[in-house]
């Protein structure tokens, strides 16, 4: 019987020749289903093993386009934390992102982690890490609020948005929002006009 490091193996002897030019080839992989089935198996059983681990962490970063290792764990969250915790600090973004975006469900225990992703080195990391922190409602939401709409990189600006929802200081709410709104950068703009046109 197969295990997960004979699909890895398997895998990436496949890509070494396969076409990569389309978005999520990756799972074009005879057997993914198979290498995703043996990933999740190994996953709830919070293996300690570093050669499991690192399979475990190779295939979340293979499977980034279709998810599929995110959603199980989004199903299978109490049983998937010692493998989400393991794989924060992966050294694979696209391993770190789907980390951030599923993580939150498990509740406030996961704010030292999500806070933490809020000054991981990529971007989209750190949008991912706030927007999950933001539907924990934390709360200190006033003061990263603050922080964040003024950021530098526009899609933090965006993503603090969110954060707004967990507010009830109405001054601060009315000062935030006009400043999303008049916001330099369209995208950011239209976000706020659109998620806050009812927020009073």
């Amino acid at each position: 019987m197969k295990t997960l490091n004979d699909f890895c193996k398997d895998w990436k002897d496949w890509a070494k020749t396969a076409e990569t030019s389309e978005d999520g080839w990756q799972s074009v992989f005879p057997q993914w289903e198979e290498l995703m089935e043996a990933a999740k198996s190994v996953m709830i059983k919070s293996p300690k093993d570093p050669d499991i681990l690192s399979d475990i962490e190779f295939c979340w970063s293979i499977s980034e386009e279709t998810e599929d290792l995110a959603d199980f764990a989004k199903e299978h969250i109490r049983d998937c934390m010692n493998i989400l915790e393991f794989l924060s600090v992966s050294k694979f973004k696209d391993v770190r992102w789907q980390v951030y975006s599923v993580i939150w469900i498990a509740g406030s225990e996961t704010e030292g982690i999500l806070r933490r992703g809020l000054n991981d080195p990529d971007s989209y990391c750190r949008r991912r890490a706030l927007l999950s922190i933001a539907r924990l409602k934390p709360s200190d939401s006033k003061e990263l609020a603050l922080k964040f709409i003024n950021d530098h990189d526009p899609y933090m600006r965006q993503a603090s948005i969110e954060l707004l929802h967990s507010i009830k200081d109405i001054a601060f709410i009315k000062k935030a929002k006009e400043q999303l709104i008049n916001d330099e950068t369209p995208h950011v703009a239209e976000a706020a006009k659109r998620i806050l046109v009812n927020k009073k």
